[in-house]
């Protein structure tokens, strides 16, 4: 069991690792557009109409993407006065209890989000005339690496590949 645990981190590592240079692409991709966008507006007078619209979606792209990493350190905003006051088994079950929570709304929000994926598939944006499922879809994927990383962190309770705990919340 412990190996099948330490195989499932590593590749979580990998994963994440490669999800972070993503993002890292990501913000990149929406600095440049940023810059064209105001440097074709204001110093060239002939405005990009796909410009906003794209750095719009690399943003909701680079959230919910960033979230699941956000997730995976602990980082995400937390309101932890019970847990902080409540040690040993109590404040384990708290965290036990949020672990599951989040587990359930992520499980809700991704099936949801796919859901209204499919239907404004038919849709297109305004400017780039792209399907607008495919900004739609960031959500539901966001969720549903958040939900696999609850899944992860409950059945090793809060224990990350370092073999430090984790507490997401």
């Amino acid at each position: 069991m412990h190996q099948i645990q330490n195989k499932i981190f590593s590749i979580e590592q990998v994963f994440h690792h490669g999800l972070k240079w993503v993002l890292f692409m990501i913000t990149g991709a929406m600095t440049l557009v940023v810059l064209l966008g105001v440097l074709f507006r204001y110093i060239l007078k002939a405005p990009l109409p796909w410009a906003e619209e794209l750095a719009r979606y690399l943003m909701v792209w680079g959230a919910s993407l960033g979230a699941s990493v956000a997730y995976r350190k602990g980082t995400h905003i937390a309101i932890t006065i019970l847990a902080d006051r409540l040690h040993g088994l109590g404040g384990r079950i708290i965290k036990s209890i949020t672990q599951i929570i989040v587990l359930i709304f992520m499980a809700i929000v991704t099936f949801e989000g796919f859901i209204l994926v499919l239907e404004l598939s038919g849709q297109t944006s305004p400017a780039m005339e792209i399907p607008m499922a495919w900004p739609y879809l960031a959500i539901p994927v966001g969720c549903l690496l958040i939900l696999f990383e609850a899944i992860i962190m409950i059945s090793s309770k809060g224990q990350t590949a370092g073999g430090k705990v984790s507490e997401p919340l």
